[in-house]
Formats: structure tokens, sequence, C-alpha cells
């Protein structure tokens, strides 16, 4: 197998330090992105107005805190924490709306 000195000089040191070389976690921690404070911000605006937009709810973000976030990324945070969009409006995880 091969690897580069830089690789084998940080699995020495991991060995060295912890008796065993470990693959470092990858990527973003989980809840540290940028939205998961504003949450009861989306939940609040979703149940003033259940037909609110992706476009609109950005928007409102950065009118209320200057925090600037895609539609989409909005809309999989949404998703995320089991909002789903049905039709006409957006429905709070578990909760079942009068036809």
């Amino acid at each position: 197998m091969k690897l580069s000195p830089a690789t084998g000089a940080r699995w020495a040191l991991a060995i060295r330090r912890t008796g065993r070389a470990e693959a470092a976690p990858q990527g973003r921690p989980k809840g540290k992105g940028k939205l998961d404070p504003h949450l009861g911000f989306f939940a609040e605006i979703i149940a003033q107005d259940g037909d609110i937009t992706m476009p609109e709810l950005s928007a409102a973000l950065f009118d209320a805190t200057r925090v600037r976030a895609h539609p989409n990324a909005i809309g999989k945070f949404l998703r995320k924490l089991g909002y789903t969009y049905k039709k006409s409006h957006w429905s709070p995880p578990n909760v079942t709306v009068p036809r």
C-alpha cells in the first residue's frame, strides 16, 4: 500500500498519542448549521401563514435577522425537521389540517 509521507507522519503521531490510528470526523458537525438557531422563527412564520413560499421565507429571515439563506436550503432544513408541503400550505410535524 502506498501512502504519502505526510499521511504516514499523521498516522504515526496518532498511534503515539492514542495507541491507534483512526479516521478523523468528516464534514460539518450535526446541529451546527446557520438555520438551527432560527427554528422558532420558521415555526412562527409558518403558523401565521401556511401558504408562504421558500423565497418569502428567505426574505422574511433576512429582514428579521440579516441572515441570508437560499430558499432550497430552508426547504431542506424544514423537511429534515419533519415539515411537509401539501399542495397549498406547509404543515408542522405530526399536525393534521382540517379539509
